[in-house]
């Protein structure tokens, strides 16, 4: 009997579920199928075509491409034929891209559109001796030492001869210690380095999630977050399809997501706190445009959804005129929201990056519950998860089950279950600083409280001494920055210097609004209003009243363009890269601290 890896667990589930959809994509503007049977086929077929092609069980394959059902049909053809998938961001500029391939060896690779070819070709590393692309090719695919197909013709090929019982046999080969992916890390510092995950870590890691997260085979999630990252790998296709059977729709881009919500009617949705932020903000863009009697009603609203959301997250009791309260308020105010979530919502998971509180509470409110939880991808990732009936907003959860966490004497966070990576591809001095007597040190600082839900403080390395010896945690007040009304993002500075300054990129709608302008206004242009550093001064004062002095935020300057994926300013997961803005801004940032602090409103 074959162990249990990633291709078993695939056709388990096909053969269990044969005619229900499994996966769906947009093509001209209409949501088509793949049921699990046809899945099955076309992972098999492709499968056998790789092992035509003479790739060996532990090659590495590049996956750079959209998050489609391409994707998942060729990372599970992958998995079935023994091969290692190098998962790489559609957003990773050319040098990303060519240490990656490069570092991990990789002699074939997925390309998902016809720019991202390019950009292959552009950085094509020595041993590339294979292209296939998600979309149909032209002539071009023509390149001299180098096959080009498409996935079709992959499949094909796989059709057309013998190597199905070799795909059958490397199955059959595959232990738990085989290794699955490689996937490329390097947090908000460093040169990217490959993760080795197995398939008994994802397997491990995704059975500790099922028992957390209540997913099922009738449940429908809407993908948008990238595949290359380790949350949405693990949670959003490897658990919720293999484990809990559930139909996934693949989003068209983040662009179309609010419109393809409402279309597709999820009833679970994996992201980033960002997204929520976003939904949360509009929220408050309405009530402030609202008129003086809605105003008041959307803010009393908002007031008692509030305690009830505190109240569930006590347990307590609902007290009767808070029950009939909520009921109007939610009648009047929140279920327009819920349905324009398409109505059907059971919970979202957020993770990547720390939920703020009142983000939560306000989804609460509305009756959509938002489940946050905390991992790292060499964890596999995911290490603790809010459960539905014991969720605690400022916390991530309970520890899964099947993992083990405890504090160090310095309040690092230590890790260690099946879980947990192999460690780091050809790297053993960096595997051995941060796995130490099978304990993976995550970076991260903490704390339990009384009930065992894991609480986040900061970042280790991202703690940074003043001149006047105090620590601060730049990650809690950029997050704090970030709640304001008219901040977008922001960057905090301040390691080694008298007092901590910031770099602010203002929410451009919001500032607009504020400054009675027109929307369509350009941020750069919004920036020449002389009343707009004043706003911000005012709301960033009445933010330094609840912070220790050593915190202030004394100084700040005003940017024009937001942080980007693109331009290596942010992470796929939307944290910032702080010591690659800081490097960009320089001259702002040294200009802040000639000037001194206390001069905002210059």
């Amino acid at each position: 009997m074959p162990h249990r890896s990633i291709p078993v667990v695939f056709r388990e589930q096909a053969e269990a579920l044969r005619s229900r959809p499994m996966v769906f994509s947009k093509h001209a503007g209409h949501w088509r199928p793949l049921t699990w049977a046809q899945m099955h086929e076309r992972v098999l077929h492709a499968a056998a075509g790789l092992c035509a092609l003479d790739l060996s069980p532990g090659a590495r394959v590049g996956i750079l491409a959209h998050s489609t059902v391409e994707w998942v049909l060729f990372d599970l053809a992958c998995a079935s034929a023994g091969i290692v998938t190098v998962p790489i961001p559609d957003t990773s500029t050319a040098a990303t891209v060519a240490h990656i391939l490069a570092d991990a060896g990789c002699e074939a690779m997925l390309v998902g559109d016809e720019e991202l070819f390019e950009r292959a070709l552009a950085v094509r590393p020595p041993g590339l001796r294979l292209l296939v692309t998600a979309y149909e090719t032209d002539d071009k695919r023509q390149v001299e030492g180098l096959m080009c197909l498409s996935l079709l013709e992959l499949e094909r090929l796989g059709m057309a001869g013998e190597a199905t019982g070799e795909v059958q046999r490397r199955i059959d080969a595959l232990t738990p210690d085989d290794l699955l992916t490689l996937i490329y890390t390097s947090g908000t510092t460093g040169e990217p380095k490959g993760v080795m995950l197995t398939h008994g870590n994802i397997i491990a890691n995704c059975e500790g999630c099922a028992r957390a997260l209540p997913v099922r085979s009738d449940d429908v999630l809407l993908s948008f977050l990238p595949l290359s990252h380790a949350f949405e790998r693990t949670t959003g296709y490897y658990m919720a399809l293999l484990f809990g059977g559930a139909t996934v729709y693949y989003a068209s881009s983040v662009k179309r997501l609010f419109r393809e919500i409402a279309e597709v009617r999820p009833t679970i949705m994996t992201g980033v706190p960002r997204i929520y932020e976003r939904i949360y903000a509009r929220f408050e863009q309405a009530r402030n445009r609202a008129s003086p009697s809605r105003k008041l009603l959307m803010q009393a609203g908002l007031a008692l959804g509030q305690r009830m959301a505190r109240a569930r997250q006590r347990r307590s009791d609902l007290s009767l005129p808070l029950k009939l309260g909520y009921r109007i308020a939610r009648d009047q105010i929140f279920d327009p929201l819920t349905e324009r979530l398409g109505g059907r919502v059971r919970f979202f998971v957020s993770g990547g990056a720390p939920l703020r509180a009142e983000v939560g509470e306000f989804f609460m409110a509305a009756g959509v519950l938002i489940l946050e939880g905390y991992g790292l991808t060499e964890a596999g990732p995911v290490i603790s998860v809010n459960r539905p009936e014991t969720v605690r907003f400022g916390t991530v959860g309970e520890i899964l089950h099947n993992v083990r966490v405890r504090l160090a004497d310095d309040g690092e966070i230590l890790v260690r279950g099946p879980n947990v990576m192999a460690g780091y591809w050809q790297r053993p001095d960096e595997t051995a600083e941060v796995l130490v007597d099978g304990w993976l040190h995550t970076g991260d600082v903490g704390r339990l409280d009384r009930r065992g839900r894991l609480c986040i403080t900061d970042r280790k390395k991202d703690l940074f001494k003043s001149s006047g010896g105090k620590y601060v945690a730049p990650q809690r007040l950029e997050a704090l920055l970030a709640g304001l009304p008219l901040v977008d993002q922001a960057c905090v500075a301040g390691d080694g210097k008298p007092f901590c300054t910031a770099l602010i990129v203002p929410d451009a709608d919001a500032l607009a609004e504020a400054l009675g302008e027109p929307k369509s206004h350009s941020l750069p242009l919004l920036l020449e209003n002389r009343r707009a550093r004043a706003l911000l001064a005012d709301q960033i004062d009445r933010l330094d009243e609840d912070l220790e002095r050593h915190e202030q935020i004394r100084n700040f300057r005003l940017v024009g363009e937001a942080f980007t994926e693109e331009e290596g300013l942010l992470t796929s997961t939307l944290k910032v890269r702080r010591n690659r803005v800081l490097h960009r801004y320089s001259a702002l940032v040294d200009a802040m601290y000639a000037e001194g602090p206390g001069r905002r409103r210059r």
